[in-house]
């Protein structure tokens, strides 16, 4: 049996019957450890969130198998927490009940269900929080109450999905480094699709750049310097320049296409 996730030559078609059948990845093949950090780097429109819905069961691969600790993915699961760019909180909910809705539905007791909000609040930093509506949180809080609604569910893999894009530069470099710590210590494999080199840089254990569309992996990038980590720094400002490089290659060839619709 194979332990964590396992992406096995898998191809993604949108519309695969329809009289313009688009691609979206094509036989990748890629597996994230348990625990692992890997980072999806691409340019637009070359299949990585659509490798993200696929993770999540909410999509289903045209060919090509996906599995988790061994077992096919077939339907969205509590153990795979899809976060999205925008946080999607309810707005009639306080922070407090949008955090434990899952555990609601799950039927958690009252006071069980408090505690672990409450816990998870706390951890990613909105202790002071719980009582508020979205509408008076910041984008930074809105993001940290949603990742705070993940972790609730105690999922065994995190996919990301651009979860920081809208945020000011200040406030993005905030919320890695909350990814970051909770990340540590809740043990949990991320997958994060980002078009940020840098925040790939701050991030990873792996960085899997795609080609443009359909979605095939061109260079897998393993960083070993411990975090947080120096941008700055030789080795990170050479890694810097081969993800530059190889993305840019990748952007041209999307634009070149793009051209010629």
């Amino acid at each position: 049996m194979t332990l964590g996730l396992s992406i096995s030559n898998v191809t993604k078609t949108w519309n695969p019957d329809g009289s313009s059948p688009t691609p979206a990845v094509r036989n990748l093949t890629l597996d994230v450890n348990l625990g692992e950090f890997v980072v999806l780097l691409g340019p637009s429109g070359c299949g990585k969130s659509s490798l993200l819905y696929m993770v999540a069961g909410l999509e289903e691969a045209t060919s090509g198998s996906i599995t988790f600790d061994g077992l096919e993915i077939t339907q969205p699961s509590p153990e795979r927490s899809l976060i999205f760019q925008e946080a999607a909180l309810f707005p009639w909910l306080s922070v407090r009940d949008n955090v434990g809705f899952g555990l609601q539905i799950k039927g958690i007791t009252q006071t069980k269900r408090r505690q672990k909000v409450d816990d998870l609040l706390k951890l990613v930093g909105l202790a002071g929080a719980g009582d508020k509506r979205p509408h008076e949180l910041s984008g930074g809080m809105r993001q940290r109450a949603a990742l705070a609604r993940a972790l609730a569910m105690d999922p065994k893999v995190l996919l990301m999905d651009e979860p920081f894009a809208a945020l000011d530069i200040q406030t993005r470099a905030r919320m890695q480094d909350h990814l970051l710590r909770i990340w540590r210590e809740t043990g949990a494999s991320v997958l994060l699709v980002t078009h940020s080199i840098d925040e790939a840089l701050a991030l990873a254990d792996r960085i899997i750049v795609f080609t443009s569309r359909p979605g095939q992996i061109k260079a897998e990038i393993k960083i070993d310097q411990p975090r947080p980590r120096d941008l700055h720094s030789p080795e990170m400002v050479d890694l810097a320049r081969r993800c530059d490089a190889l993305l840019a290659e990748e952007v041209n060839k999307a634009f070149a296409e793009q051209e010629l619709l």
